[in-house]
């Protein structure tokens, strides 16, 4: 989507971006698809050069071959920096911290995902931000929150994910507690960022009133294993345990999850389909044996349903059994690879890969996945290069062309 793209529902919103990884730069990121302008400060010297890790380097990919160039992407910061400017800042410069003063008081909200204490050690805490500008919206998305035994601990995904219980609900073939394979309570964290920021700014609408925000990753992961929470807190079920690696759900009765064919994976959600199912399988038992007559029955016998149903399904191909079970109105789905999901005619059909021009050629990425009739989220810049925003940003704050070339000059900016 260019440039000119229609302005989205948050036009006209300055978002201060204190922001790397994933969790906060995610969370802006939402903010800057509805059309807030984001201003992502990062460090004056890039990190690049001098051989610390940055954000914009990752094991996973380096956007960028010209080891003279500062900018090197990740495919993490691609993936959570679109649509945002990038200003580079010393903040621990006199003069830079003059710099982050002017743009506080020209900003909606301040969001930080630094630990505890940081930003107020660097003189931007809440208390100093709102004496700048008292309507001021500040977020601060922490890993596990702003008090409490946890708070100084890294709040890192995969950390969280074994804290929370969702390594214990996802359970391999042996037993072995296994992490989800993406940066989920990163992406939780985000989106409940961006929502909360959203509400602050409704009550900001209503009243004037600025407001702390905080999000943080543990209480995401928590709040989204709310189901198993509820069954586990409020119950004598015990530990949520899935039975059987295919199967996808503690509480769910079979047939619920992926189920391997004879040449992949078919996925059922067909629990109040069990007539059918069986009539399809050619498996009678499925409605005569007492094991599996009731939800409660078949979770009981959870693993002799589900042998009984992956030896009936590997006499067919996955588009076999598609062929036979779509007609009849199955819950059923093939199992797609990373690269069949991404070219899937459903995928393409919705605009759901978005394809922008970026300063490390043609990008592609995933498209916001909510849809406003009026308003509409967009792709509208690709990830910024490392201060590609500084003096723009800075004549918007009111600088001059000379205050600029000063502020470069004493390596504020």
């Amino acid at each position: 989507m260019s440039e000119g793209a229609q302005p989205g529902p948050l036009a006209g919103i300055r978002v201060l971006d204190f922001t790397e990884r994933m969790q906060g730069p995610y969370g802006t990121q939402i903010l800057a698809d509805l059309g807030a302008d984001v201003i992502k400060v990062e460090r004056r010297i890039s990190l690049t050069v001098d051989g610390r890790p940055d954000e914009r380097y990752g094991p996973n990919g380096r956007y960028g071959q010209d080891p003279a160039d500062t900018s090197f992407y990740a495919a993490g910061f691609l993936a959570a920096n679109r649509n945002k400017k990038s200003v580079t800042v010393d903040l621990k410069n006199p003069e830079g911290k003059r710099v982050i003063e002017r743009l506080v008081g020209m900003c909606d909200v301040v969001y930080e995902n630094f630990r505890p204490g940081v930003m107020t050690r660097l003189g931007f805490g809440y208390d100093e931000c709102a004496r700048i500008n008292p309507s001021i919206i500040y977020a601060s998305a922490f890993g596990y929150g702003s008090d409490g035994p946890y708070q100084r601990r890294p709040g890192q995904d995969v950390l969280v994910q074994a804290i929370s219980g969702f390594g214990a609900i996802n359970v391999a073939a042996d037993g072995r507690p296994t992490p989800v394979g993406m940066s989920i309570t990163d992406l939780l964290g985000g989106m409940n960022g961006a929502i909360a920021v959203l509400a602050a700014l409704r009550h900001r609408d209503r009243t004037g009133e600025g407001q702390r925000v905080e999000v943080n990753l543990l209480s995401s992961a928590i709040a989204a294993q709310s189901e198993q929470a509820v069954h586990f807190l409020n119950t004598d079920v015990g530990e949520p345990h899935r039975g059987t690696v295919m199967h996808a759900h503690p509480y769910i009765p079979a047939p619920y999850g992926f189920y391997a064919t004879k040449d992949g994976y078919l996925a059922l959600s067909s629990g109040r389909q069990i007539p059918e199912l069986s009539r399809i399988l050619g498996l009678p038992e499925l409605v005569t044996d007492p094991r599996f007559a009731t939800p409660r029955a078949r979770n009981e016998h959870r693993e002799e349903f589900e042998t009984l149903l992956e030896d009936a399904l590997q006499h067919k191909t996955t588009a076999e059994w598609m062929e036979l079970m779509e007609p009849e109105g199955l819950f059923a789905a093939p199992v797609k690879s990373f690269g069949e999901a991404f070219t899937d005619e459903q995928v393409l059909q919705q605009e759901m890969i978005v394809t922008i021009d970026s300063p490390v050629g043609e990008l592609k990425l995933p498209a916001p996945p909510y849809k406003l009739s009026r308003t509409p989220a967009s792709v509208r810049t690709a990830p910024p290069k490392h201060g590609q925003h500084t003096d723009e940003v800075l004549e918007a704050a009111g600088f001059s062309p000379a205050e600029i070339a000063r502020l470069r000059e004493c390596e504020a900016i």
